[in-house]
């Protein structure tokens, strides 16, 4: 996901623990590839990840590398890239809670991303949390995301993954810096999830969201 990025410093702790329940998604629908991007359990049969991985998805495959399903989106908020798929089959890893503490700048933590069928660590340190100026998703409207701008090697199809300290998520991948190397940045899942958490509510995404939307 690259987009235009203004980031606006805020005030601001909470070291990592195994990634348990890390996982990889595969998605077709948008192109006549494939979209690869990862995850995490956050609840039995729930994965929080990235909506740009998923939009236009006519399928969505999870693994965990040892064990594999299929999954729907259940919540999916455009503007703040903010996705929950459920899984069509719960895999046996755990769950990892979502973080709702006071991150410092310089703190450290660790970044959990799929690459080539296994859990990658990646160490992160958050140099500051920011409101991130930048498009939705479809880049054809300004938001403006609650996050973090960190020190992060990233590479395309990490988008999704996890940013865990003190062992809690509270951060989820989703864009790399165009200007400054090794610079990333991830929203703030309970800060920017208002949206998603009522569509789970509900247990409805409203009909002005269109899930099968690609651009």
């Amino acid at each position: 996901m690259i987009g235009t990025i203004v980031v606006i410093a805020t005030a601001a702790g909470c070291a990592a623990d195994p990634p348990a329940g890390v996982v990889g998604l595969t998605v077709t629908g948008c192109s006549t590839g494939e979209a690869h991007g990862s995850g995490i359990v956050v609840a039995p049969g729930l994965v929080l990840t990235a909506a740009h991985v998923v939009k236009g998805a006519d399928e969505i495959d999870i693994t965990d590398g040892a064990h594999s399903t299929t999954a729907s989106v259940v919540a999916f908020d455009p503007d703040m890239d903010l996705a929950y798929v459920r899984l069509d089959d719960d895999l046996p890893g755990s769950t990892i809670e979502l973080g709702n503490c006071v991150v410092e700048r310089g703190e450290r933590g660790v970044a959990y991303v799929f690459r080539d069928g296994h859990v990658v660590e990646l160490p992160v340190v958050l140099r500051r949390p920011v409101r991130i100026k930048t498009e939705d998703i479809y880049i054809e409207g300004d938001t403006n995301r609650p996050g973090f701008e960190l020190d992060a090697d990233i590479v395309a199809g990490d988008s999704g993954g996890p940013i865990l300290v003190d062992g809690n998520v509270i951060g989820v991948l989703w864009a790399r810096s165009s200007k400054y190397e090794h610079r990333a940045y991830a929203i703030d899942p309970v800060a920017a999830g208002g949206l998603v958490r009522e569509q789970l509510r509900a247990g409805a995404i409203d009909d002005s969201i269109d899930l099968a939307r690609c651009t």
